[in-house]
């Protein structure tokens, strides 16, 4: 497991070798990558099963919340058992659509009846007729967390400018949303990641303070 240390920095330490905060991102992605990919077909729909369940254990959001969740990808955890739960009770989902790097991720109202499109980098979203939204409650997927809320992403930087976008014009809550086995000691990062509010996987909860 690669040693991390001082991720305010410029540089840092992984395995025992100086290098710079791009590097560190890079090879750690690599690493929770492989990580997330062992894990079996079986327990990935057990873990999508256990997050519906431990979200409604955990928060009650407000009647007419919209929330965003997003689309497995990538082997990515499955939140479409939350999402439909979110639905039976009443609440607007929506689900992000990638527009072009340095853009904000725009976001449309979904439901299961509807259909899905393909967008700009080949994730699953609404149709481009769907309803634009504002969402309160935002879902993150994410490759690798730390229990103080930092998050480590793809490297598009997509859903950093968005909260940064979306905290200027209102209050949102955020959670990350993937694997237990995605932790660790600390995500590399600068003063331009955002922390999240929370973190929710199949086993536990996380409430980061402020």
């Amino acid at each position: 497991m690669a040693l991390l240390s001082n991720f305010l920095f410029r540089f840092l330490f992984w395995d025992g070798q100086v290098v710079d905060l791009d590097t560190a991102k890079k090879k750690l992605r690599v690493a929770a990558e492989r990580k997330r990919g062992l894990i079996d077909n079986e327990s990935a729909v057990a873990a999508g099963h256990a997050i519906a369940e431990r979200f409604f254990n955990s928060w009650s959001p407000t009647a007419g919340s919209v929330i965003s969740g997003f689309w497995p990808f990538r082997r990515e955890i499955d939140t479409r058992p939350l999402m439909q739960a979110l639905c039976d009770r009443g609440y607007t989902i929506a689900l992000p659509e990638t527009v072009s790097i340095g853009k904000p991720l725009l976001f449309r109202e979904w439901d299961f009846q509807s259909d899905l499109e393909v967008d700009a980098y080949g994730i699953p979203s609404p149709s481009r007729a769907a309803a634009l939204v504002s969402p309160d409650w935002l879902l993150v997927p994410l490759l690798a967390f730390d229990v103080s809320g930092y998050r480590l992403g793809y490297g598009g930087g997509f859903y950093d400018i968005t909260l940064y976008s979306l905290a200027n014009k209102k209050k949102i809550y955020t959670i990350g949303v993937t694997y237990d086995s995605q932790e660790v000691a600390c995500v590399p990062r600068n003063d331009r990641d955002r922390r999240l509010d929370a973190i929710l996987t199949e086993k536990r909860t996380i409430t980061i303070g402020n």
